[in-house]
Protein backbone atom coordinates (compact mmCIF):
# COMPACT_ATOMS: atom_id res chain seq x y z
CA UNK A 1 0.00 0.00 0.00
CA UNK A 2 1.38 3.41 -0.72
CA UNK A 3 0.43 7.15 1.24
CA UNK A 4 1.37 10.62 0.08
CA UNK A 5 3.32 12.14 2.98
CA UNK A 6 3.08 15.92 2.30
CA UNK A 7 6.19 16.76 4.35
CA UNK A 8 7.04 20.43 5.93
CA UNK A 9 8.74 21.58 3.21
CA UNK A 10 6.49 24.21 3.04
CA UNK A 11 8.23 28.15 2.99
CA UNK A 12 6.19 31.49 2.40
CA UNK A 13 6.37 33.00 -0.90
CA UNK A 14 5.50 36.47 -2.11
CA UNK A 15 1.93 35.17 -2.82
CA UNK A 16 -0.25 33.66 -0.76
CA UNK A 17 0.18 29.92 -1.69
CA UNK A 18 2.20 27.04 -0.13
CA UNK A 19 4.67 24.85 -2.09
CA UNK A 20 4.48 21.47 -0.64
CA UNK A 21 6.98 18.36 -1.77
CA UNK A 22 5.06 15.37 -2.23
CA UNK A 23 6.87 11.95 -1.01
CA UNK A 24 5.99 8.61 -1.73
CA UNK A 25 5.93 6.13 1.29
CA UNK A 26 5.91 2.35 1.00
CA UNK A 27 4.06 0.48 3.80
CA UNK A 28 3.60 -2.91 3.76
CA UNK A 29 0.17 -4.32 3.20
CA UNK A 30 -0.55 -6.10 6.29
CA UNK A 31 -0.44 -4.73 9.21
CA UNK A 32 -1.09 -6.77 13.10
CA UNK A 33 -2.02 -5.21 16.09
CA UNK A 34 -1.43 -7.25 19.39
CA UNK A 35 0.75 -9.59 21.18
CA UNK A 36 3.64 -10.82 18.83
CA UNK A 37 3.64 -14.50 18.42
CA UNK A 38 6.35 -17.27 17.70
CA UNK A 39 5.27 -19.88 14.82
CA UNK A 40 7.39 -23.23 15.73
CA UNK A 41 7.61 -24.93 11.98
CA UNK A 42 7.79 -28.40 11.79
CA UNK A 43 11.36 -29.83 11.24
CA UNK A 44 12.45 -31.11 7.81
CA UNK A 45 12.80 -34.61 7.46
CA UNK A 46 16.06 -34.58 6.87
CA UNK A 47 16.49 -32.96 10.33
CA UNK A 48 14.36 -35.70 12.19
CA UNK A 49 15.91 -38.42 10.47
CA UNK A 50 19.62 -37.12 11.71
CA UNK A 51 18.05 -36.97 14.78
CA UNK A 52 17.03 -40.62 14.66
CA UNK A 53 19.96 -41.75 13.33
CA UNK A 54 21.86 -40.18 16.25
CA UNK A 55 19.39 -41.85 18.76
CA UNK A 56 20.04 -45.44 17.29
CA UNK A 57 23.69 -44.65 17.47
CA UNK A 58 23.99 -43.77 20.47
CA UNK A 59 21.97 -47.04 21.95
CA UNK A 60 24.29 -49.26 19.98
CA UNK A 61 26.98 -47.77 20.84
CA UNK A 62 25.17 -48.14 24.63
CA UNK A 63 24.37 -51.68 24.11
CA UNK A 64 28.26 -52.71 22.93
CA UNK A 65 29.02 -51.52 26.40
CA UNK A 66 26.49 -53.49 28.32
CA UNK A 67 27.59 -56.38 26.08
CA UNK A 68 31.08 -56.00 27.16
CA UNK A 69 30.42 -55.34 30.67
CA UNK A 70 28.06 -58.67 31.02
CA UNK A 71 30.65 -60.70 29.10
CA UNK A 72 34.10 -59.12 30.73
CA UNK A 73 32.84 -59.74 34.11
CA UNK A 74 31.11 -62.48 33.74
CA UNK A 75 27.47 -61.75 34.97
CA UNK A 76 25.43 -65.46 35.16
CA UNK A 77 22.17 -65.65 33.97
CA UNK A 78 19.35 -64.42 36.20
CA UNK A 79 21.44 -61.79 37.51
CA UNK A 80 19.87 -58.31 37.77
CA UNK A 81 22.05 -55.77 36.22
CA UNK A 82 19.73 -52.87 37.35
CA UNK A 83 16.56 -51.08 36.38
CA UNK A 84 16.12 -48.87 34.57
CA UNK A 85 16.10 -45.54 36.53
CA UNK A 86 19.86 -46.79 37.54
CA UNK A 87 20.85 -47.19 34.15
CA UNK A 88 19.93 -44.34 32.76
CA UNK A 89 21.76 -42.30 35.24
CA UNK A 90 24.70 -44.60 35.03
CA UNK A 91 25.25 -44.61 31.48
CA UNK A 92 24.13 -40.57 30.96
CA UNK A 93 21.67 -41.20 28.29
CA UNK A 94 17.83 -40.59 27.96
CA UNK A 95 15.49 -43.01 28.13
CA UNK A 96 14.24 -43.40 24.57
CA UNK A 97 18.77 -44.15 23.91
CA UNK A 98 18.14 -46.01 26.73
CA UNK A 99 14.98 -48.26 25.63
CA UNK A 100 16.40 -48.71 21.99
CA UNK A 101 19.70 -50.08 23.38
CA UNK A 102 17.38 -53.12 25.48
CA UNK A 103 15.99 -53.39 22.25
CA UNK A 104 18.98 -54.73 20.92
CA UNK A 105 20.01 -56.72 23.90
CA UNK A 106 16.59 -58.67 23.94
CA UNK A 107 17.73 -59.10 20.28
CA UNK A 108 21.02 -60.49 20.85
CA UNK A 109 19.45 -62.87 23.84
CA UNK A 110 21.59 -61.42 26.47
CA UNK A 111 19.13 -59.42 28.14
CA UNK A 112 15.71 -58.64 28.94
CA UNK A 113 13.68 -56.29 30.37
CA UNK A 114 11.28 -56.86 32.84
CA UNK A 115 8.67 -54.84 34.48
CA UNK A 116 7.21 -54.49 38.26
CA UNK A 117 8.28 -53.57 41.43
CA UNK A 118 11.42 -56.12 41.49
CA UNK A 119 12.03 -55.68 37.57
CA UNK A 120 14.88 -54.44 35.81
CA UNK A 121 17.51 -55.67 33.22
CA UNK A 122 18.00 -59.18 33.81
CA UNK A 123 20.84 -61.31 32.30
CA UNK A 124 20.51 -64.18 29.62
CA UNK A 125 21.34 -67.42 28.28
CA UNK A 126 21.97 -66.99 24.81
CA UNK A 127 20.54 -69.26 22.20
CA UNK A 128 22.79 -70.28 19.66
CA UNK A 129 20.12 -71.52 17.17
CA UNK A 130 18.72 -68.34 15.40
CA UNK A 131 22.18 -67.22 15.26
CA UNK A 132 23.08 -70.03 13.04
CA UNK A 133 20.11 -69.98 11.28
CA UNK A 134 21.03 -66.91 10.43
CA UNK A 135 24.32 -68.15 9.61
CA UNK A 136 22.43 -70.70 7.40
CA UNK A 137 20.53 -68.17 5.21
CA UNK A 138 22.88 -65.92 4.54
CA UNK A 139 25.48 -69.31 3.12
CA UNK A 140 22.01 -70.35 1.29
CA UNK A 141 21.71 -66.32 -0.45
CA UNK A 142 25.31 -66.84 -1.40
CA UNK A 143 24.74 -70.15 -3.14
CA UNK A 144 27.05 -72.17 -1.67
CA UNK A 145 27.40 -75.87 -3.40
CA UNK A 146 26.56 -78.74 -1.78
CA UNK A 147 30.04 -80.04 -2.63
CA UNK A 148 31.43 -77.19 -0.75
CA UNK A 149 29.20 -77.70 2.38
CA UNK A 150 30.38 -81.01 2.73
CA UNK A 151 34.28 -79.84 2.49
CA UNK A 152 33.12 -78.05 5.61
CA UNK A 153 31.37 -80.38 7.72
CA UNK A 154 34.43 -82.97 6.72
CA UNK A 155 36.78 -80.64 8.03
CA UNK A 156 35.03 -79.63 11.31
CA UNK A 157 33.19 -82.95 12.56
CA UNK A 158 36.66 -85.12 11.79
CA UNK A 159 38.30 -82.29 14.36
CA UNK A 160 35.15 -82.79 16.50
CA UNK A 161 35.16 -86.71 17.06
CA UNK A 162 38.65 -87.00 17.90
CA UNK A 163 38.51 -83.95 20.44
CA UNK A 164 35.43 -85.76 22.38
CA UNK A 165 36.91 -89.18 22.37
CA UNK A 166 40.47 -87.16 23.98
CA UNK A 167 37.79 -86.01 26.69
CA UNK A 168 34.96 -87.60 26.95
CA UNK A 169 33.84 -88.30 30.53
CA UNK A 170 31.04 -90.47 31.96
CA UNK A 171 28.26 -87.50 32.05
CA UNK A 172 29.13 -87.10 28.21
CA UNK A 173 28.94 -90.89 27.85
CA UNK A 174 25.29 -90.66 29.44
CA UNK A 175 24.34 -87.92 26.45
CA UNK A 176 26.01 -90.04 23.73
CA UNK A 177 23.70 -93.19 24.73
CA UNK A 178 20.27 -91.35 25.29
CA UNK A 179 20.77 -89.70 22.12
CA UNK A 180 21.15 -93.02 20.48
CA UNK A 181 18.19 -94.75 22.31
CA UNK A 182 15.73 -91.69 21.52
CA UNK A 183 17.20 -91.88 17.84
CA UNK A 184 16.39 -95.76 17.69
CA UNK A 185 12.84 -95.29 18.39
CA UNK A 186 12.09 -92.75 16.17
CA UNK A 187 14.15 -94.72 13.14
CA UNK A 188 11.83 -98.06 14.29
CA UNK A 189 8.72 -95.45 14.35
CA UNK A 190 9.75 -93.84 11.03
CA UNK A 191 9.61 -90.54 12.29
CA UNK A 192 12.93 -89.07 12.16
CA UNK A 193 12.46 -85.06 13.15
CA UNK A 194 15.82 -84.91 12.12
CA UNK A 195 19.06 -86.99 11.08
CA UNK A 196 21.89 -84.49 12.51
CA UNK A 197 21.02 -84.32 16.30
CA UNK A 198 24.05 -86.48 16.78
CA UNK A 199 26.31 -84.65 14.70
CA UNK A 200 25.37 -80.88 16.70
CA UNK A 201 25.89 -83.06 20.22
CA UNK A 202 28.89 -84.10 19.81
CA UNK A 203 30.14 -81.07 18.50
CA UNK A 204 28.76 -79.78 21.75
CA UNK A 205 30.37 -82.08 23.80
CA UNK A 206 33.72 -80.65 22.13
CA UNK A 207 33.28 -78.09 24.71
CA UNK A 208 34.15 -75.12 22.02
CA UNK A 209 31.03 -73.18 21.72
CA UNK A 210 32.59 -72.06 17.90
CA UNK A 211 32.33 -75.58 16.80
CA UNK A 212 29.38 -76.22 18.15
CA UNK A 213 27.49 -73.14 16.26
CA UNK A 214 29.43 -74.21 13.05
CA UNK A 215 28.04 -77.28 13.30
CA UNK A 216 24.40 -76.21 13.70
CA UNK A 217 24.76 -73.61 11.16
CA UNK A 218 26.11 -76.66 8.39
CA UNK A 219 23.21 -79.13 9.51
CA UNK A 220 20.78 -76.56 9.09
CA UNK A 221 22.61 -75.56 5.90
CA UNK A 222 22.43 -79.07 4.94
CA UNK A 223 18.32 -79.45 5.67
CA UNK A 224 17.53 -76.35 3.71
CA UNK A 225 19.31 -77.39 0.50
CA UNK A 226 18.60 -81.61 1.04
CA UNK A 227 15.72 -81.40 2.93
CA UNK A 228 14.05 -84.89 1.83
CA UNK A 229 17.56 -86.70 0.31
CA UNK A 230 18.24 -88.69 3.13
CA UNK A 231 15.10 -90.68 3.85
CA UNK A 232 14.79 -91.41 0.29
CA UNK A 233 18.43 -92.13 -0.84
CA UNK A 234 19.91 -93.60 2.38
CA UNK A 235 18.26 -95.49 5.11
CA UNK A 236 17.03 -94.32 8.24
CA UNK A 237 18.59 -97.86 9.64
CA UNK A 238 22.18 -97.22 7.96
CA UNK A 239 22.21 -93.36 9.64
CA UNK A 240 21.43 -94.98 12.86
CA UNK A 241 23.92 -97.90 12.65
CA UNK A 242 26.33 -95.32 11.65
CA UNK A 243 25.79 -93.11 14.29
CA UNK A 244 26.09 -95.99 16.81
CA UNK A 245 29.45 -97.19 15.44
CA UNK A 246 30.93 -93.55 15.84
CA UNK A 247 29.27 -93.30 19.32
CA UNK A 248 31.48 -96.86 20.24
CA UNK A 249 34.82 -95.18 18.77
CA UNK A 250 33.85 -92.38 20.75
CA UNK A 251 33.16 -94.21 24.23
CA UNK A 252 36.33 -96.09 23.71
CA UNK A 253 38.01 -93.01 23.11
CA UNK A 254 39.77 -94.10 20.01
CA UNK A 255 39.78 -90.90 18.66
CA UNK A 256 41.78 -92.58 14.78
CA UNK A 257 39.01 -95.38 14.67
CA UNK A 258 36.02 -92.16 15.74
CA UNK A 259 37.17 -89.61 12.81
CA UNK A 260 37.80 -92.26 10.31
CA UNK A 261 34.15 -93.94 10.97
CA UNK A 262 32.89 -90.43 10.68
CA UNK A 263 34.63 -89.58 7.96
CA UNK A 264 33.54 -92.95 6.44
CA UNK A 265 29.80 -91.95 7.39
CA UNK A 266 29.75 -88.38 5.94
CA UNK A 267 31.50 -89.53 2.17
CA UNK A 268 28.74 -92.62 2.26
CA UNK A 269 26.07 -89.54 2.17
CA UNK A 270 27.28 -87.37 0.10
CA UNK A 271 27.96 -89.92 -2.70
CA UNK A 272 24.27 -90.90 -1.61
CA UNK A 273 23.30 -87.55 -2.45
CA UNK A 274 24.94 -87.39 -5.84
CA UNK A 275 23.54 -91.09 -6.79
CA UNK A 276 19.80 -92.06 -8.26
CA UNK A 277 18.29 -94.14 -6.10
CA UNK A 278 18.16 -97.72 -6.75
CA UNK A 279 14.58 -99.19 -7.72
CA UNK A 280 13.25 -101.45 -4.76
CA UNK A 281 11.96 -104.31 -5.93
CA UNK A 282 12.00 -106.11 -2.32
CA UNK A 283 10.56 -103.89 -0.15
CA UNK A 284 10.19 -105.86 2.99
CA UNK A 285 13.79 -107.56 2.14
CA UNK A 286 16.17 -107.36 5.39
CA UNK A 287 18.96 -105.32 5.84
CA UNK A 288 22.33 -106.43 4.88
CA UNK A 289 24.63 -107.85 7.58
CA UNK A 290 27.29 -104.91 6.64
CA UNK A 291 25.50 -101.65 7.00
CA UNK A 292 26.04 -99.14 3.73
CA UNK A 293 27.13 -96.31 6.00
CA UNK A 294 30.10 -95.97 8.68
Amino acid sequence: MEVLDVSGGARPSAGLGVHCRLRRVTCPSRVSFGPFKTIQSAPSPVVAASSKDTMLKKAEILADQIEQTIVGQRWEPGDLFGSEVELIARYRVSRAVFREAVRLLEHHGLAEMRRGLHGGLFIRQPDPQPVAKAMAVYLDFEKVEPRQLEDARLAIELFCVERVAARIGEDEITEIRALLAAEAVQVASSEVRSLYDFHVLVARLTGNPALHLFVQTLTILTQRQLPVLDRNRTSLHDIHTAHARIAEAIIARDGALARHRMMTHLEDVAMARHRRPAPRNEPSAKPAAEPAIG
